[in-house]
């Protein structure tokens, strides 16, 4: 009877386990549609009216209402985007960090993976989602920019690997990185939805996610907005779009952190590793301007010169200010030798007694201190009165 018993109870667990596996990998994903029923996009998070949503053409949606698995949202008009014309010229852009350059990463979701290149959807072990964030943190470096890809694992893929993975965001958060990044893949089914071909290579699209129910999220949605732009500008299609959903997503934590869906999947990790190169390139540029390197010297192409795929020229260094010119410099220089000079024309008078003699000193000082290229020669005339028992 015990042995019965303890089958029965290994059984139920094993088909407990088969059930939340089945589960987990039956992600439900709702579809965006106009009011007329015209498909905008699938999303795999539960929308709410009042979600918003930025598509590719950077159309702006909102979330009206909620039909089952259907979310109907409303067409608001063209999205206003940053202006990133800097990205053409030679001025300087302001920053959001001065010195050191740095980016914070972690993976909330331990056990993404990808299908076609791992054979798992899941992976309980640890998902090659970390191979993604490790790709994208050594682009970021190899542009200058000290990034810190966190490997803790947050276990197990449910409501509460938020809470798990806030205590990674906030140990990485001590270091004050620039941007916080939350990577992920998405669940959507179909993989055209994130498939693109940029410069003849093959790679992945990136959705960005701001969670609209923390107190950061204007700054986040507009950091987001940045990055969209940059990328549009630099690499088109590369930005698959903007949703804007309830939420935290352990956002309330900065003021400039987001969560990047890179690829889905059933797509190839190879095309998202493809597009880590321009992805990192986009944040650079979004965050400092496009100059990677300690001292400012090289563009987001590398000291080499080698683009990595962009089209548009690195900015000067954002850290020097756009009103520090050699002309500046220039006249702080001629300042500080009026005030030495004016210096030894006090020095002369307290000496002579007068301000003939003062002044007459003060240039033979000058001559003998520039070796004769500045002030009085002392052998042209003889020195006054006063100042022959000096």
């Amino acid at each position: 009877m015990k042995r019965l018993m303890s089958g029965l109870c290994a059984l139920l667990l094993l088909m407990a386990g088969l059930g939340s596996a089945a589960a987990q990998e039956a992600d439900t994903v709702w579809e965006l549609v106009s009011g007329d029923g015209r498909h905008i996009a699938y999303v795999c998070y539960e929308p709410e009216a009042g979600d918003q949503y930025i598509s590719e053409d950077n159309r702006l949606y909102e979330v009206v209402r909620v039909e089952g698995e259907k979310a109907i949202a409303e067409d608001k008009g063209d999205m206003p985007m940053p202006d990133v014309s800097w990205l053409d010229s030679d001025a300087a852009l302001p920053v959001s960090a001065m010195g050191r350059r740095r980016v914070a990463l972690y993976c909330t979701h331990s056990d993404e993976s990808y299908e076609p290149s791992d054979g798992l959807y899941s992976d309980d072990r640890r998902g090659s989602i970390y191979k993604v964030a490790a790709g994208l943190a050594e682009e970021l470096s190899s542009l200058g920019i000290e990034a810190e890809a966190a490997d803790t694992l947050h276990h197990p893929h449910d409501a509460g690997a938020y809470r798990r993975s806030r205590q990674t965001a906030v140990e990485l958060l001590k270091t004050m990185p620039d941007a916080l990044l939350d990577i992920h893949r998405d669940g959507i089914p179909d993989p055209d939805e994130y498939a693109v071909t940029i410069g003849g290579k093959k790679a992945s699209k990136v959705r960005l996610l701001v969670g609209r129910g923390n107190q950061n999220m204007a700054a986040n949605k507009d950091f987001a907005l940045t990055v969209k732009a940059v990328a549009d500008k630099v690499y088109p299609g590369l930005i698959k779009d903007i949703y804007m959903g309830k939420g935290a997503f352990n956002q309330d934590l900065y003021p400039r952190a987001l969560l990047l869906e890179c690829g889905t999947y059933t797509i190839s990790r190879d095309r998202v590793m493809t597009s880590m190169p321009m992805m990192a390139n986009v944040l650079s540029r979004a965050l400092y301007g496009g100059v990677t390197g300690s001292a400012g010297t090289t563009d987001v192409r590398g000291s080499s010169g080698a683009d990595k795929g962009g089209e548009t020229q690195g900015q000067p260094d954002p850290t020097t200010p756009a009103t520090q010119t050699s002309k500046g410099a220039g006249s702080g220089i001629f300042w500080v030798l009026g005030i030495f000079v004016a210096g030894l024309i006090v020095y002369g008078i307290a000496a002579t007694g007068s301000l003939k003699g003062g002044m007459h000193k003060a240039g033979r000082n000058l001559n003998e201190m520039t070796g004769g290229l500045v002030g009085a020669d002392p052998k042209a005339d003889e020195e006054p009165e006063g100042e022959k028992k000096l």
